[in-house]
């Protein structure tokens, strides 16, 4: 949507920052940084269709909300059904509605990991948290960044200390509440030599409508490697837009893996940063649409320094009238030397009304290199299907074990202990076949 086509829209997010700003934390200098933010995005607009990365998400959905900021969320607000609370064993860190709710959060006192809200970090050192928060640029694929720094006030900052080897995940839940919208700030700051692994989950209420804007930042020095698992699981009837820019020093390594199993429309845009000498990232995604729902994944991956590496692995699947798209871009800068890069896009789409788009991309700037990248769009392997009926397997049976075999090859890579079980459940429940093959699996 262009300025001069979403006006209400921009009129809206106006009316809503005029709204919140005099409760917003900060003091002046974070006035001042968020009425910049406002001001540039009011005269950049929002991306639409025109916009090739954007050309696919469903705009209707977005431009129908009134983007008036929810009620502050308090500690005793319950959870909905459906989280990993046991599963996360004491390190949980909850955000309703993009707020920091202390009295369901349960961080032990240690010195490895420390989890503070961004609340407070704006209230007792405001400059520290601008020295943190990098600015969104003005580019189309950061103008959601660039909207919840204008909203920015709530969120949470983790940072894990050098050589801290932490070996229980941290789980992050995220619920949404209500029609309203949502903003919400992360930091994710890996000491040197450090590990964490950490699952964020996405949840909202069953009667939720609205939207949740997330921009989330990662940075990992010297030695640092994270697990992250990300699993979508919003209602039917919610949007959900997030930013995720990650830097990586030498010999870090990122491994994100995320699955979209829920929303209405789901919209992530991932760019990570190879920036030191032997820095390694994997990207592993899965998609599901069905009924009239839609994901839309799109990826930079940048190749900075030499000797990196980068594998990207992405599945969707569709049925109903479901849409998907991933749109992966690749670049080997000039001082990337010996590059090792791949990326592979693998879909199935199981019934005539849906759809998926996909595009790879690989731009590279220097030489002696090794990448590759491939995509694929059909139905199911015609070959697989017969050998399967020649063992007496039935149709059903047949298509529901090939479509689950095709999407565990992203499940399987789950790296965080205990978790793969459980998004193979979610995943079975998502088949058209789920009834018949869940003895199975």
């Amino acid at each position: 949507m262009s300025p001069a086509t979403q006006g209400s829209a921009l009129e809206r997010i106006e009316r809503a920052h005029a709204t919140a700003r005099p409760r917003l934390r900060g003091g002046g200098a974070w006035d001042r940084r968020r009425g910049d933010a406002l001001a540039r995005l009011l005269a950049r607009g929002l991306p639409d269709r025109r916009d090739e990365n954007w050309k696919y998400l469903d705009w209707a959905e977005i431009d129908r909300r009134g983007f008036s900021l929810p009620a502050p969320a308090t500690g005793g607000d319950m959870l909905p059904e459906g989280t990993l609370a046991d599963f996360a064993k004491g390190m949980i860190v909850v955000l309703i509605n993009g707020r920091y709710v202390a009295g369901l959060s349960s961080v032990p006192a240690q010195a490895a990991v420390s989890v503070q809200s961004l609340a407070s970090v704006l209230e007792t050192d405001p400059g520290a948290a601008a020295r943190a928060l990098r600015v969104p640029g003005d580019g189309a694929d950061e103008r959601f960044a660039l909207l919840a720094e204008a909203f920015i006030d709530d969120g949470a900052v983790i940072r894990v200390a050098a050589g801290a080897q932490v070996e229980e995940p941290l789980y992050v839940l995220h619920v949404g509440t209500g029609s309203d919208v949502a903003h919400a700030r992360m930091l994710i700051d890996a000491g040197r030599n450090s590990r964490l692994k950490l699952v964020e989950h996405f949840l909202t209420e069953p009667a939720a409508d609205g939207l949740s804007n997330l921009a989330c930042e990662i940075h990992l020095a010297d030695g640092a490697s994270l697990d992250h698992v990300r699993l979508y699981q919003q209602g039917a009837a919610t949007v959900h837009i997030e930013t995720l820019f990650a830097t990586q020093s030498r010999d870090s390594h990122y491994r994100q893996q995320l699955f979209v199993l829920g929303g209405r429309v789901v919209r992530s845009n991932v760019h990570i940063r190879l920036e030191g000498p032997a820095a390694e990232c994997e990207v592993h995604g899965l998609f599901m649409v069905d009924g009239s729902r839609q994901a839309d994944l799109y990826t930079v991956i940048e190749h900075v320094a030499p000797n990196t590496r980068s594998n990207e692995l992405v599945r969707g699947v569709a049925t109903g009238r479901g849409r998907g798209a991933f749109n992966g871009r690749i670049i080997v800068g000039e001082n990337a030397s010996k590059t090792d890069s791949q990326q592979s896009s693998r879909n199935l789409i199981l019934s005539p009304q849906a759809e998926i788009n996909t595009r790879p991309q690989l731009e590279i700037l220097t030489d002696d290199v090794k990448c590759s990248h491939g995509a694929t769009t059909g139905s199911l392997d015609s070959n697989q299907m017969f050998y399967l009926l020649s063992r007496g397997i039935d149709p059903e049976t047949a298509r529901g074990l090939l479509t689950f075999a095709f999407c565990e090859d992203v499940v399987s890579r789950v790296a965080v202990g205990g978790l793969r079980r459980h998004v193979e459940q979610l995943v079975v429940g998502h088949l058209p076949d789920r009834d018949i093959i869940k003895e199975f699996v």
